[in-house]
């Protein structure tokens, strides 16, 4: 069974296995199909993410596909930026094929992280600064003290 999840370049909107029965429903028949919206505009990043997450990773210009454990994930990407996610692996159900993409998106939403993180110290050195201290909090977010060089 496969799975397509139909994705817009905006916040992540929370999937549930409730929506997505609803959806299957409704569309009758045949594959399902739900639309999420996602912050997985970067294909580089939603590469390095998938790649953390141990996936085997293929990339073009317009799709990106990770394979790991029986499981399969192709994004494709439109002109507009739009993305559709087909998830398929033996008997995917849409509640695996939601843990799945949420997975994939909490990896993408660290790679975004440290990539803010290292252009912040790039750029505090730039202009005459160091980092002070530094801490991860309980949410997994970065909180830096930064003080200017003498």
């Amino acid at each position: 069974m496969s799975v397509i999840l139909k994705l817009r370049s905006q916040a992540l909107a929370q999937l549930n296995a409730a929506t997505i029965a609803a959806h299957t429903q409704a569309q009758g028949v045949g594959q399902p199909q739900v639309t999420v919206r996602t912050r997985m505009r970067h294909r580089d990043l939603l590469a390095k993410a998938l790649t953390g997450l141990r996936a085997q990773v293929t990339s073009d210009e317009h799709t990106v596909t990770a394979a790991w454990a029986g499981r399969r994930i192709q994004f494709t990407y439109d002109a507009d930026g739009v993305a559709t996610a087909h998830v398929d692996g033996p008997a995917i159900n849409p509640a695996e094929a939601e843990q799945l993409v949420l997975s994939v998106d909490n990896a993408y939403a660290a790679e975004v992280q440290r990539q803010v993180y290292e252009r912040l110290k790039e750029r505090a050195a730039q202009s005459g600064m160091r980092v002070e201290s530094e801490r991860t909090n309980a949410d997994q977010s970065i909180s830096v003290t930064l003080v200017a060089s003498s």
